[in-house]
């Protein structure tokens, strides 16, 4: 039995909302009236090579009081699971479940889709090691490098990647966690309006600096008006090089279920390695 928790899944049913006013804050989506109070859980990428102390502190630490955090795991940076069970990965994940805060999911990089060099076949065969590799360990797999249409044209990806979010909930566990991150908003709800095999649980809307120049900074970024017809809880912010009080300040405000904010960074994402505060 997977030790993990989740919230429950949509059935393809939207909750609506009526948007009444935009913020003329950097940042900041519409307010929207009669909206649930956001309790904001943490979508974590520690990608820090299995550094025990590292995911001590996440695990111990997240917010996961209101259904559960999630942390990323990614031993092979970008790669995924790699050839085979790396011990010090399975001791870190393993640990982390004796906190009850925090459910741990594998990384899989999609290349953007079918346009890609990422086949459907090749990564479906990465979730099956995933789980493999940690069975009882692995509670959902994070998809990056997810776009609406194949890059440079106008080709749909919905049928790529709800294959892929079908192939998760059903192979492996109907209530395994499918997060999709796009880094920035999608053109629309699709991969949330499906049926609830073929859809993901969790969106990353925007992935990126917090005011860095040229590095897509989060001050200039507002939620698409579509996303405040579903929960908040469907959708995620990933901001590093944050100035702690500011951001949380500012996420504080929009309709996201799932946030991280990391302080720090040596490197550009995918490969952070700067545990976050929290908000």
């Amino acid at each position: 039995m997977r030790r993990h928790w989740r919230r429950s899944r949509r059935t393809g049913a939207t909750l609506l909302f009526a948007v009444v006013s935009a913020l003329a804050i950097p940042g900041l989506a519409p307010n929207v009236a009669g909206a649930a109070t956001v309790h904001r859980d943490e979508l974590i990428p520690l990608y820090d090579n299995a550094n025990p102390v590292d995911w001590q502190t996440a695990c111990s630490q997240s917010n996961g009081s209101h259904g559960g955090s999630y942390i990323i795991a990614d031993p092979f940076q970008g790669n995924g699971p790699g050839p085979g069970r790396v011990q010090s990965w399975s001791n870190v994940i393993r640990n982390c479940y004796r906190y009850g805060r925090a459910s741990v999911i594998g990384y899989v990089w999609t290349n953007y889709g079918s346009g890609g060099t990422a086949s459907i076949p090749a990564i479906e065969q990465q979730i099956k090691e995933w789980y493999s590799y940690y069975p009882g360990e692995i509670a959902g797999i994070f998809f990056d490098g997810v776009s609406d249409t194949v890059p440079g044209t106008t080709t749909s990806n919905k049928a790529f990647y709800q294959t892929l979010a079908s192939y998760v909930h059903t192979h492996e566990g109907n209530t395994d966690e499918v997060v999709f991150n796009f880094g920035a908003n999608p053109g629309s709800g699709w991969m949330l309006s499906g049926s609830g095999a073929k859809n993901a649980d969790l969106v990353v809307t925007f992935e990126g600096s917090y005011n860095d120049a040229g590095y897509n900074p989060y001050t200039a970024w507002r939620q698409a008006s579509w996303e405040w017809a579903y929960p908040a809880n469907d959708f995620a912010a990933l901001i590093y090089d944050a100035p702690d009080a500011t951001a949380c300040s500012s996420l504080s405000l929009q309709h996201l279920g799932y946030v991280y904010v990391g302080t720090w960074y040596d490197t550009l994402p995918p490969f952070w390695n700067q545990f976050m505060s929290t908000c």
